[in-house]
């Protein structure tokens, strides 16, 4: 009996350890036919894993090869969430290593779903990383990243802008310039033992970085380094809201400096307001008041609808036309052609706007560059304002003379200015040069392709104008605008800010302005400043709050450049300049 109950027991197990047997092979059948894909990848995930390589993003350069913006190395955290053993332990170690809130940390790691790669943060010391590496946590780790720098910290910020802390440009032209920029990332492929240590390079799994181009500017960082402090300081002189200065080449309109006070520091740009990003030369328009009244004298001369040495009844200061009345700032009777600009008369401009018409005032403006983008090819540039000829009226006959009804860009001035400075030539600005690869060859020329284009104005009246704008600066009472060694002409401007609401102009509220070039006899430098707001109780008119704003910037920039004087050392700048337009 004991004999038979062992041989049913021993059956009885055989039984059910075939039965098991079969329960184990038909569920290594299913797994193989229904879920071994699915398991393979996962398995495949665990061991393989893809490390991005990063591309180090190309410079931004001056004219020069001075380094304005520059790519270095910095260590980060990262986080492998499918690997890590725990993640709320993972996420508390990190923390207090960091010195962060876990409760910052254990969300992101618990929901991570599949990713592979998450960076906990960037930037951190070599200490910390230190750390991180000694608490020996699987799928914790540290890796080196390029990183945005800026070594000349506020220098030309609102042009050059700033890039965001995962390296994608912007603003300025750091946005602009990002497919440049940027470059390609690449990918290693590694295999991974039990332990989740690398032991191979899988097969086909590395493709390199491509490292960014670079981007040269037309920007000369000593002279926009110059014209920084020399804005600042008149800024300050006069407790003004803000400034914007620019220092153009007139025969090729290369941009050597281009000024925007306050400024920002794009290391640390969170640190500031959104408004400070804004390059206000090319996106902010205003009335510019007396610096447009050359534009207006020339097409007149132009146009023969005036003579020099004609002379004008100004109307002891106050002149009603129809439903208006002009005033000047001084009560003048008659002045010439040439003292209505030299004296800034708005009556007498007036006259001269309703001898040309509106017609071919308009012409003449748009002539000039106004109403239309300068094509500086820096991204939200205002085209101004600039209203139809169809909805002129008989207002406008006299204000667009004296720069009213028009708003123009501190870009589009200085680029028109130019005119007087290169033969009457409407060239286009630009500020970037060409974008160069690591060994320095040229990948895109930027610089604007050469067009023949028949003068605004005729040659005679360029020589007639700058010989004219040389005795606004000269004759003037303060001589502001004035240096010993070369002569300057210019045209200097205080407009009123209009209200928002449209309804005329605030009371007090100022942009004061100067825009001028040098030497005279050759012009190499066009220079334009505006200080927005200064404190009227200390001084607003252009001729004191801007005009030596701009002769400290052509005496930096003209002796930095080496540029030949044209009045001789003991010469005054008024007998310098007859002598010139007498020969």
């Amino acid at each position: 009996m004991e004999t038979r109950d062992l041989r049913i027991r021993e059956h009885l197990l055989i039984g059910l350890a075939l039965l098991g047997l079969g329960a184990l092979v038909g569920r290594l059948v299913y797994i193989k036919s229904f879920d071994g894909s699915r398991l393979a990848a996962k398995a495949d995930r665990q061991q393989r894993a893809d490390i991005p390589i990063k591309a180090r993003r190309g410079l931004i350069l001056d004219a020069r090869g001075r380094i304005i913006s520059a790519t270095t190395l910095r260590t980060s955290v990262f986080a492998d969430p499918q690997v890590l053993p725990d993640k709320q332990v993972a996420a508390e170690t990190v923390a207090a290593i960091l010195e962060l809130d876990p409760a910052e940390i254990a969300p992101d790691l618990l929901a991570a779903g599949d990713r592979r790669f998450f960076v906990i943060k960037r930037g951190i010391t070599e200490i910390e990383a230190e750390r991180i590496r000694e608490a020996g946590i699987y799928g914790l780790g540290t890796f080196n990243e390029p990183f945005r720098s800026y070594p000349m910290q506020e220098l030309a910020a609102a042009m050059i802008g700033f890039v965001s802390p995962d390296g994608t440009g912007v603003s300025g032209i750091e946005h602009q310039c990002e497919h440049w920029l940027r470059g390609e990332n690449g990918v290693k492929t590694i295999v991974r033992d039990a332990r989740r240590k690398a032991f191979w390079l899988a097969e086909e799994g590395y493709r390199p970085a491509r490292d960014g181009y670079h981007v040269v500017l037309t920007m000369d960082a000593e002279i926009q380094s110059a014209v920084e402090s020399e804005l600042a300081a008149g800024v300050a002189r006069f407790n003004a809201e803000s400034g914007v200065a620019i220092v153009m080449h007139p025969q090729s309109g290369a941009i050597l400096a281009m000024a925007n006070y306050p400024g920002f520091d794009p290391n640390n740009y969170s640190d500031y307001g959104e408004e400070r990003y804004r390059n206000r030369i090319i996106t902010d328009p205003y009335e510019p008041g007396s610096t447009f009244k050359p534009f207006v004298a020339a097409a007149a001369l132009a146009e023969k609808a005036v003579h020099l040495g004609e002379m004008f009844d100004c109307e002891h200061g106050s002149w009603t036309e129809g439903a208006r009345t002009l005033k000047d700032h001084h009560a003048y009777d008659f002045l010439t052609f040439q003292e209505i600009l030299i004296k800034s008369s708005n009556i007498g401009m007036g006259k001269l706007g309703l001898r040309l018409g509106n017609r071919k005032l308009y012409e003449y403006v748009r002539q000039c560059g106004f109403g239309e983008p300068t094509g500086v090819g820096l991204e939200g540039e205002s085209e101004g304002l600039l209203r139809p000829l169809v909805r002129w009226n008989a207002f406008s006959t006299t204000s667009l003379p004296m720069g009213q009804e028009i708003g123009v860009t501190p870009l589009q001035l200085a680029r028109s200015f130019c005119l007087f400075a290169n033969g009457g030539r409407l060239v286009t600005p630009y500020a970037i040069r060409a974008i160069v690869d690591a060994e320095g060859r040229v990948v895109q020329d930027m610089t604007p392709p050469e067009i023949e284009t028949e003068p605004v104005y005729p040659p005679e009246v360029i020589d007639q104008m700058r010989s004219i704008l040389c005795s606004v600066v000269n004759d003037s009472a303060s001589k502001a605008g004035c240096l010993p060694s070369h002569q300057v002409f210019g045209k200097t401007g205080t407009a009123q800010i209009a209200r928002k609401d449209g309804r005329g102009y605030e009371k007090r509220a100022y942009v004061s302005s100067f825009v001028a070039g040098a030497p005279a006899s050759n012009p190499e430098l066009v220079v334009f400043v505006a200080i927005r707001r200064p404190d009227a109780s200390v001084g607003y008119y252009g001729g004191q709050v801007a005009a030596p704003v701009v002769r400290e910037i052509l005496r930096h920039s003209l002796a930095y450049l080496r540029i030949p004087g044209d009045i001789a050392p003991g010469t005054t700048q008024s007998t310098a300049m007859r002598d010139e337009y007498e020969d």
